[in-house]
């Protein structure tokens, strides 16, 4: 009788090994047929599949497995492989980190720990100055439709390209999907490319992502937000917290409270998702902080 256990891995070479491992066989007893040589999926950022191979040992050969494994893979991979959702890609691709990318903002008293202050600039501000806008904005042309086909097949896109900022506007679809929950899709969809431009380019550049007009609408509801917060901050003396908030929302928050001479903004951990304090200067910091009258 005959055997047969399946091994994924990122390569087909990683997944003998796996098996050589778990069936302990050295590889020249190893019978195998490969499933699948896998693929790195969209520039090798999203949609990658592992290789998957079959192992047939015969019961007279069979021999102790790796505790711990019954050299079967998971069925529910292959359920995450089979859903093409953006949230699945992004799972895939970089873990479950970025999923579930806006929570809900809290007002609640938060302690500064090794805080990372962050300049409220100009978006072009950490653009590289050698980099090509022209060339750039035509490559994430071609990221951004390999992701938005998965998701609505029947958007188009809009580009504009100044010296200050890379603007794509996706009109026409199921914008709805395209925005998703409080803004998660389109967060993940950002998300992807800005690590794709980075990976392509070596550096960030400056681009912003709107689907009819909606990033508008979530600035205003930013704006309005920071506003209330910084003036609770004031009140209480005490510092206020937007929890999870990601690199765009947050440069909303300094640059609308950037004039606020009564409190400052700071943000606090690592990583894509942060939190974001809203701090009540101190009398002295606020009067220096105040313009000097002539």
């Amino acid at each position: 009788m005959t055997e047969y256990h399946d091994f994924e891995e990122k390569s087909v070479e990683k997944a003998v090994e796996k098996a050589c491992i778990e069936l302990n066989r050295n590889r020249d007893e190893l019978k195998y047929d490969i499933i699948s040589y896998g693929s790195s999926g969209i520039f090798g950022l999203v949609g990658a599949k592992k290789a998957v191979i079959r192992v047939s040992v015969s019961e007279a050969a069979a021999g102790p497995i790796s505790s711990g494994s019954d050299g079967t893979h998971d069925s529910r991979e292959d359920n995450n492989q089979e859903d093409d959702s953006v949230s699945a890609l992004v799972d895939e691709a970089f873990g479950p980190s970025v999923d579930n990318r806006r929570e809900a903002v809290s007002e609640t008293e938060e302690s500064v720990t090794e805080p990372e202050q962050e300049q409220a600039a100009s978006p072009a501000a950490s653009a590289d100055p050698k980099a090509d806008p022209g060339v750039v904005a035509d490559w994430v042309r071609g990221f951004l439709e390999q992701i938005i086909v998965l998701v609505s097949p029947d958007s188009e896109l809009d580009l504009k390209v100044d010296a200050e900022l890379i603007r794509f506007d996706i009109k026409g679809g199921d914008s709805a999907r395209l925005i998703g929950k409080r803004g998660q899709t389109l967060d993940a969809i950002y998300y992807l490319v800005e690590k794709g431009v980075y990976k392509q380019f070596g550096h960030s550049v400056p681009i912003e992502i709107d689907v009819e007009g909606y990033l508008e609408k979530r600035r205003s509801e930013l704006t309005s937000l920071a506003s209330r917060l910084a003036q609770k901050a004031m009140d209480s003396g005490k510092p206020m917290v937007i929890n999870r908030i990601s690199a765009q929302d947050r440069r909303v928050v300094h640059l609308s409270l950037r004039d606020n001479r009564e409190v400052r903004t700071q943000s606090v951990g690592n990583g894509d998702l942060r939190k974001l304090l809203i701090m009540p200067r101190k009398k002295n910091q606020a009067k220096k902080s105040r313009p000097r009258s002539e």
